[in-house]
């Protein structure tokens, strides 16, 4: 990188540069001046963004949006293995009180013949119905 333009534009996009070629860079007049412009541009530019997109590094105005989202993503898997965990466990311990009920106590079969049944009333009202004439039987979904 020998414009220091470019120098300048690699240090604001945090991309590695050397220490002499930077300070080659800001010792002209117009390097700093470039310096001031990308910052004020940059601030002017990541002031509309919401937080996670600002950009981060060694000038941001804060964390980078990577770092806060590596510790979430971290803790999620671990809290659903816990959760998981708890909850075999849990299902395991259950199973193993619950198989020690006593068992269900067998149906009892009597000795005696069944109770005579009642038979059906006899009818109030008797509805007589003729085929064609008050149903057409259909087959085949016609």
């Amino acid at each position: 990188m020998t414009n220091y333009r470019d120098v300048i534009g690699a240090f604001v996009d945090n991309e590695p540069v050397g220490a002499d070629e930077l300070a080659e860079a800001l010792a002209a007049p117009d390097g700093r001046e470039h310096l001031i412009d990308l910052l004020v541009l940059r601030g002017l530019v990541s002031d509309g963004l919401p937080d996670g997109l600002k950009p981060g590094g060694a000038i941001g105005r804060g964390q980078p949006a990577v770092g806060r989202r590596a510790k979430s993503t971290f803790w999620l898997p671990v809290a659903a293995a816990a959760l998981v965990a708890v909850g075999m466990g849990t299902g395991f311990i259950a199973g193993r009180v619950l198989d020690h009920r006593a068992p269900a106590p067998a149906p009892v079969v009597a000795d005696q013949p069944p109770a005579v049944t009642p038979s059906a009333p006899a009818p109030t009202h008797v509805i007589h119905m003729e085929k064609g004439v008050d149903w057409n039987e259909r087959s085949g979904g016609n």
